[in-house]
């Protein structure tokens, strides 16, 4: 506890006691609970200042030290806030939904629109492209390998019995990536806004005064919206089977804040589809096992890779069905003849 007495000094505050949580120390003082987070480096502190500077009032209050400065040093650089505390988490439908009405209120309040030249547009689409061919190119080949052994490793035959799978994951974001270039080079204009960049439900708080804040803004850039979306359906996809229609119901109530263009949709699909982490684990096992992990880890590993690439694949699907139902209804019925 000592080394954060000078810290909290510069606020004015008596520490009795620090419990460790990682980069945030929990805080008894003499004036209540503090949360108190240390920030690694110059380019993190930015990130939480623009935060605040955009969203002030929709994030967690940050304290200002008696210099009136909202970080302080003493070896390293710290904030302070105050501690929520809050009952176990669950992950309702309703939390969800909220998590996701937030986040669009946060996009929305930073929006913009930005001109992309055709150049940029080609470069990321070649890219991308490349990149798969030669992901899919290398999964082609491993699996002719492992077809042509005597006996297949626990790990190899898992990845036979994935590897339809996995070929129909990479032809759907393909697909999806060709919708999305077709679009943009027609509008070439890109949405961005100044999102959090690990958005998760562990990074958002909803207190019992409707209040709802998100925190650990560390990772805060321009960038496009969707990059939040996807970070957070990624992260909660590692699960097992089957999720409910929570995460499709969270991007609808998404939707009703800050409605998603044609070609964002299909960027979107595009990166939930893309199964790169099969391709890297398979790169790794094959390169590296000798050195890394054990097999029945590897298989673990795959297993999980798999599982949340299902939850994805039928999350995904709700959304493309929802959309087309709603394109249908658009619609309208052809007046029968006179």
């Amino acid at each position: 506890m000592k080394e954060y007495v000078p810290i909290l000094q510069q606020y004015g505050l008596k520490p009795f006691r620090v419990d460790d949580y990682g980069k945030v120390k929990k805080v008894y003082t003499n004036a209540g609970l503090f949360a108190l987070k240390e920030i690694t480096n110059a380019q993190e502190m930015a990130a939480v200042q623009q935060s605040y500077m955009l969203y002030g009032k929709q994030l967690v209050p940050l304290y200002l030290s008696r210099q009136g400065l909202p970080f302080v040093s003493h070896g390293r650089h710290y904030y302070l806030m105050p501690w929520i505390s809050l009952e176990e988490r669950k992950e309702n439908h309703e939390q969800i939904r909220s998590f996701f009405r937030t986040l669009a209120d946060l996009h929305q309040t930073s929006l913009k629109q930005i001109d992309v030249r055709e150049e940029e547009i080609n470069a990321y689409y070649e890219q991308k492209k490349k990149e798969w061919e030669q992901q899919r190119s290398f999964l082609q080949a491993y699996i002719e390998k492992c077809e042509n052994t005597w006996y297949m490793s626990p790990f190899q035959l898992q990845c036979c019995a994935y590897f339809h799978e996995i070929m129909q994951a990479y032809w759907f974001a393909e697909t999806e990536l060709e919708k999305w270039y077709e679009k943009i080079k027609e509008t070439k204009k890109w949405r961005i806004a100044w999102i959090h960049g690990k958005a998760r439900l562990s990074h958002y708080i909803e207190t019992g005064k409707e209040q709802r804040y998100f925190f650990s803004w560390e990772r805060a850039n321009w960038n496009s919206p969707l990059f939040d979306i996807t970070m957070a359906l990624r992260y909660h996809m590692r699960t097992f089977p089957p999720v409910g229609d929570e995460w499709e119901e969270g991007i609808k109530e998404y939707e009703e804040t800050l409605p998603l263009l044609e070609e964002e949709r299909a960027f979107l699909y595009s990166q939930l589809a893309q199964p790169h982490f099969f391709y890297r684990c398979i790169h790794e096992y094959e390169t590296k096992r000798q050195h890394e992990k054990s097999e029945r880890e590897y298989v673990a590993e795959l297993q999980r890779h798999y599982l949340a690439m299902k939850n994805m694949e039928y999350t995904v699907m709700r959304l493309v069905q929802q959309k087309e139902t709603e394109n249908a209804k658009s619609i309208p019925d052809e007046a029968p003849p006179q």
